[in-house]
């Protein structure tokens, strides 16, 4: 592949840098810092000889103090990359201003500052794909128009997400909601989300808001009783009226994912407790005031529910192989899926994948240890070594 060339401002800046004495390492770092495709080190070879006015020394000071302000870590320059620049500076400021503790203008801020970060992000877009962002009045692609669009890049349920955020902004402008608008939060942080997917999909990785903005922090202690209070407070002739307003424009139909407005889910899966990012207790001697508590009990036979001749014939079903009672007491040993026989506390499993039943006194194993089991097995070399493993009783 052909590498890129200087553009002939570079080759200006280029040319007078390295008549001024600047070396030619130094004078390629710079010409690099923010640019995309880079170019290599070849290209700066002759410049001497080039038929081209070498920069003068405020062109090459202005050419320094912009690739100063290039992001390292994105890439961007304000000059350059202007609209998505501002862009991600519009949404940080919208989810700073919305996280500050103090401010209570969130409903009527955080509108106005994402559909700002919004149309930017679409204009670049389309600027990319050369379509004229100004029509003959002299006025921009309004953010209504672009989402419109055929060729709109945003999924169905991103635009209704756009729609509601608007349609809430026309309402609250210079108008009174008579509460906070917390009702709507859940739109924003769906429009957050979206956005910085968006910015990743169409523009790169690097340009990902997710690392740049720090967790809001709190000093209150945030309750399900508390939140649901609140929320029934919110709602106030106003903010149904604009609820109905809001439903009518994006014509809700109850089959909108969390791309419209962000849900969070909670769901009970099996697992031991080592496995658990976060546990639900009912015992937890050690809590206070605790006011909301989710608990599912679960029986050991859901989690190892398979007794040892059943874990032998999956094990033979999967891998075709020849394995026996023998092997498997054998794997439990080597493993240590369960104590030897005897122990003093029969019940030191290895809680992946094995049981022990105080009640009958028996040991039941879990479809982990059986999937751990088929893929020892299925390895000749895996099963050799099981084979002639030597239990020390």
């Amino acid at each position: 592949m052909k590498t890129p060339s200087l553009t002939e401002k570079e080759k200006r800046i280029v040319k007078r840098l390295i008549a001024d004495g600047e070396k030619n390492q130094d004078v390629h770092v710079l010409i690099n810092i923010g640019r995309q495709p880079t170019v290599n080190f070849g290209r700066l070879a002759g410049s001497a000889d080039w038929e081209i006015e070498a920069a003068t020394s405020e062109e090459v000071s202005r050419y320094r103090y912009e690739k100063s302000l290039v992001d390292l870590k994105t890439g961007l320059s304000p000059i350059d990359d202007e609209r998505l620049c501002r862009a991600r500076e519009a949404m940080i400021a919208a989810v700073h201003i919305f996280n500050s503790p103090t401010i209570l203008f969130k409903g009527e801020i955080f509108p106005v500052l994402s559909q700002i970060a919004w149309t930017y992000l679409l204009h670049e877009h389309y600027s990319r794909k050369g379509v004229d962002l100004i029509d003959e009045n002299g006025h921009s692609l309004l953010l209504s128009q672009m989402i419109n669009r055929e060729d709109c890049p945003l999924s169905s349920d991103v635009v209704k997400n756009l729609v509601a955020i608007k349609t809430l902004r026309d309402n609250v402008e210079h108008l009174l909601l008579e509460s906070v608008g917390r009702s709507y939060w859940s739109l924003f942080q769906a429009n957050c989300l979206n956005f910085d997917s968006v910015l990743r999909e169409l523009f790169g990785a690097k340009l990902a808001l997710e690392e740049t903005l720090s967790v809001s922090l709190q000093f209150g202690q945030m309750q399900i009783a508390h939140l649901a209070k609140l929320q029934k407070y919110d709602i106030s002739p106003r903010i149904e009226a604009i609820d109905q307003a809001i439903s009518q424009a994006v014509n809700e139909n109850g089959s909108e994912g969390p791309s419209y407005k962000f849900k969070v889910n909670y769901t009970f899966e099996k697992a031991t407790k080592g496995e658990a990012n976060i546990v639900f207790t009912e015992n937890n001697k050690t809590a206070s005031n605790v006011s909301t508590v989710l608990t599912k009990k679960v029986v050991g036979d859901e989690l190892w529910p398979y007794k040892p001749n059943v874990v032998i014939s999956k094990v033979r079903e999967a891998t075709d192989k020849l394995f026996n009672p023998h092997h498997h007491q054998l794997a439990w040993k080597k493993f240590g899926a369960r104590p030897r026989f005897g122990a003093l506390n029969p019940a030191d499993c290895k809680k992946d994948f094995c049981h022990y039943h105080t009640a009958h006194k028996d040991y039941t194993y879990s479809d982990k240890w059986v999937q751990f089991l088929i893929e020892i097995v299925s390895d000749d070399k895996e099963f050799e070594n099981l084979k002639s493993f030597k239990a020390i009783s």
